[in-house]
């Protein structure tokens, strides 16, 4: 316990202490394969989204900004990204969670308009799986990464289209019941991650383009939760040395804004989960399991959609109409 409210501490310093990220994007297939990727950078991107809103301006005219990253899961269009990167399309329904509820983000604002961009594409969005609000953010602008943890900073949505045929990041197969949906915000420990997993996070930050960036998750919370690539070494010189990695590996993985939503992925391609936060080097990440544990389920009750097929299994995982487990 010791050791896990020590971790803690640490993570709580490095994500409060306003110092300077060092760059660690990569520069393209070359880039990305130098680092252990089994995929291309056309691949990464053809399976991200950029998540925008469109407004008038003073001009009346449209324009655009950004509010963040998602990522694609299925062939026809289910995403992923962070609750609060549309926490303004969810402002009416904050109050009640919604399962298989199309929430058409265009039609909540008659001013504004959501759009995903998938390569060069625009596609308007709808939001169909959600918590509520004070389950998914708790009406806070930044997180602690016990709250990280705790809070369910995810949505599952879809583009608007009849199209089936969307590149998609794969999900590897996991076992049920690995989040307690009876006890979301229980206490938990961190604990360090044997062996580190490399993992590379993708999205569209701000101040640039499609970009991935690489780095090792060191941290994960005890049920599976989350995880952390945090700026500390956890870690023995002879153990990193028996599992191949190097000592001198500078730890932590840069994030910047509007890469919240991103995907998280192994060197195979598999979703590890979503980036919600990050701060310098210090990068909170909500894993897949947490994600499709709340909103979807194996037995098809009722007619439920198919969202997602597990790999390799090919188990699929149909959409909750309503929170069974509650």
């Amino acid at each position: 316990m010791k050791n896990s409210m020590y971790l803690l501490f640490l993570v709580a310093a490095l994500m409060a202490l306003p110092t300077p990220s060092a760059g660690n994007y990569l520069e393209g297939t070359q880039h990305l394969m130098a680092e252990g990727a089994n995929f291309s950078w056309e691949q990464a991107e053809s399976k991200s989204l950029r998540i925008l809103v469109e407004y008038r301006n003073a001009l009346g005219e449209w324009a655009a900004t950004e509010l963040g990253s998602g990522f694609l899961i299925s062939g026809d269009g289910y995403f992923v990204t962070a609750y609060h990167v549309m926490k303004y399309c969810l402002q009416n329904k904050k109050a009640a969670a919604g399962f298989a509820q199309p929430v058409p983000c265009s039609a909540q604002h008659p001013q504004i308009r959501y759009k995903a961009l998938n390569g060069e594409q625009l596609f308007d969005i709808d939001i169909i799986s959600h918590l509520r609000e004070q389950d998914s953010v708790d009406n806070k602008a930044t997180q602690t990464p016990d709250e990280t943890i705790k809070q369910r900073d995810f949505v599952i949505g879809k583009l608007r289209t009849g199209r089936n045929n969307f590149s998609h990041w794969p999900i590897k197969h996991f076992g049920e019941g690995l989040i307690d949906l009876t006890r979301p915000s229980a206490e938990f420990e961190f604990e360090p991650l044997y062996p580190p997993k490399k993992v590379f996070v993708i999205g569209y930050p701000g101040p640039r383009e499609f970009a991935i960036t690489a780095g090792y998750l060191n941290l994960q919370e005890s049920k599976r939760r989350g995880y952390f690539a945090a700026d500390i070494q956890v870690y023995s010189p002879g153990y990193l040395r028996n599992v191949g990695i190097s000592p001198d590996t500078k730890w932590g993985i840069r994030v910047e804004n509007h890469m919240s939503g991103g995907a998280v992925v192994d060197a195979d391609g598999f979703v590890v989960g979503l980036v919600v936060n990050g701060h310098a080097n210090t990068t909170g990440v909500l894993s897949i399991e947490n994600v499709l544990e709340n909103f979807t389920s194996r037995s098809n009750r009722a007619g439920d959609q198919r969202a997602v097929v597990l790999v390799p299994t090919k188990i699929p995982l149909y959409l909750k109409k309503q929170s069974y487990d509650y």
